[in-house]
């Protein structure tokens, strides 16, 4: 008997599987949405307390470490509660703390609602991946792709409306009204949420092998993510010569080529499986950096063709997190929760060291060197994709 028969035998109906699915877009809306006003916020904040670059950079990694020690946490924290009431109060701690770094009045108070901030977003992070796998498992059909897409809307918007009000009001109150117009939306929806039946125990479960390869597989997919958004646009300006102007367009093209993959990689998932699809986009992500290779090796650069080969590595990237969260939640061994949790930990942890590994090697070789290796990176995701992702039964 399929988990779904029996999640309709215990009277999850088609109806409220449904509404779950809303319930949960609205928490990857918020989450994106979050960060992206965050990002609008990060200036002023330097300006305001007079920060030097080395002051903000300790202050935002106190927000990874709350991050990522938070998620390391919240596999048992999920098993003993669940991942509804998880992303409820996360959500609302996440979009809470947002006005608090505009208020702060120094560095210590400072790093202490970064530590808290990033705790709060960390563990929302892993506990609505975990309903959203659980969602898709009642609904017998690819959903994660699509909900990775509204985190990447989300980011966008967050990004474009805080931008559009920080003129208008202090940035204390942009962050506190767009707060409180993305918690209407989803205080409306989140007794919608499916409670987790056998959520697992609460104790610490460490992961079997083949979470940890989805781990590994998720933290090079992230590394890649990070080291595009961190050093794309000084590819382009310093090895390129792309004027200013242009430089920042290759990370602007790479994210709406992912939103736009993530849009339509639940069809494609649909019909050709996950394995597929992933094995797919890390050969059309390598193909892209060859393209972003290529135009740095021609005359004087060619800024538009490495610009063009970003997009193509975004489309190639933007499915594989997806279906490694999807794979992890799917798990049948009662530890759902724990197994995205690791996955989410390790993914993060990809973030945080993608970008500095990139500037290691671009100052021992070049930056081109840097991109190559992120491109067999893409070839090794493509190579482990069946390894990792078991055909749909």
């Amino acid at each position: 008997m399929s988990d779904v028969t029996k999640d309709r035998e215990a009277g999850y109906s088609a109806t409220a599987d449904a509404a779950a699915r809303w319930a949960t877009v609205a928490a990857f809306f918020l989450n994106g949405t979050v960060f992206g006003v965050w990002a609008t916020q990060i200036p002023l904040l330097k300006n305001r307390l007079d920060l030097s670059p080395a002051v903000l950079g300790v202050a935002l990694l106190c927000l990874a470490v709350g991050a990522l020690t938070a998620m390391i946490a919240s596999g048992p924290l999920l098993g003993r509660i669940g991942s509804a009431p998880v992303t409820r109060v996360t959500a609302l701690l996440f979009a809470g703390l947002l006005p608090l770094p505009a208020l702060v009045p120094d560095v210590v108070m400072l790093c202490i609602v970064l530590a808290a901030f990033g705790a709060s977003g960390g563990t929302m992070d892993v506990a609505m991946n975990a309903q959203g796998a659980l969602v898709e498992r009642r609904l017998g059909r690819p959903i994660m792709s699509s909900l990775h897409g509204m985190w990447s809307l989300g980011g966008l918007a967050g990004a474009g409306l805080g931008g559009l009000l920080l003129p208008l009001m202090p940035a204390a109150a942009q962050a506190g009204l767009v707060s409180a117009g993305l918690l209407v939306p989803f205080l409306l929806l989140q007794g919608r949420f499916l409670p987790d039946r056998n959520a697992g125990g609460g104790g610490l479960v460490l992961p079997d092998r083949k979470t940890l390869l989805l781990g590994l597989l998720a933290a090079l997919s992230f590394m890649s993510e990070g080291a595009i958004l961190d050093w794309s646009a000084i590819h382009l300006r310093d090895d390129l010569g792309a004027p200013a102007s242009v430089a920042g367009m290759g990370f602007g093209v790479f994210c709406a080529a992912m939103a736009v993959g993530r849009f339509s990689g639940d069809r494609l998932r649909h019909r050709f499986g996950g394995a597929t699809l992933m094995r797919g986009g890390g050969l059309l992500a390598a193909a892209g950096l060859g393209l972003v290779l290529a135009g740095g090796a021609v005359g004087d650069g060619l800024p538009l063709l490495a610009i063009t080969g970003f997009g193509l590595t975004g489309i190639g990237l933007s499915n594989v997190v997806p279906v490694l969260f999807s794979t992890a939640g799917a798990t049948e061994t009662g530890h759902a929760g724990h197994a995205v949790a690791a996955v989410s930990t390790m993914g993060y942890a990809g973030v945080l060291t993608g970008p500095p590994l990139v500037g290691f090697i671009a100052e021992a070789t070049s930056l081109a060197t840097a991109f190559a290796l992120i491109a067999l990176l893409a070839l090794g995701m493509a190579a482990a994709a069946a390894r990792a992702v078991p055909r749909p039964r």
